[in-house]
């Protein structure tokens, strides 16, 4: 059988548009908080996302698409070393300094 290759620009562009699709998409940061990023790192992703998007795009929207979808890429991952972590403090509760 013989392997259907796509041409490279075809790949790229539809990674490109993935890309888009699940990061620089609009949306609306419901019950804001604030935490802190390097002024570095804010830096090029104003760049990254302004330039992209024509500024359509927010930082604080960009940045909670990143982090929900690593959230959702590494669920089992991070309910496990989430459950190990728990069950050290119920079964092996931390030894006090005995002085």
């Amino acid at each position: 059988m013989k392997e259907v290759k796509q041409p490279l620009q075809q790949t790229a562009s539809k990674e490109q548009e993935d890309y888009k699709a699940v990061f620089l998409k609009k949306g609306t940061v419901c019950n804001r908080q604030s935490v802190y990023i390097s002024g570095d790192t804010q830096k090029r992703i104003y760049q990254i996302v302004g330039v992209i998007t024509g500024k359509q795009v927010s930082i604080g929207s960009f940045i909670d698409n990143v982090l929900e979808h690593h959230l959702n890429s590494y669920k089992e991952v991070l309910s496990t070393l989430y459950r190990e972590e728990i069950q050290k403090g119920i079964i092996n509760p931390p030894k006090e300094n005995e002085e």
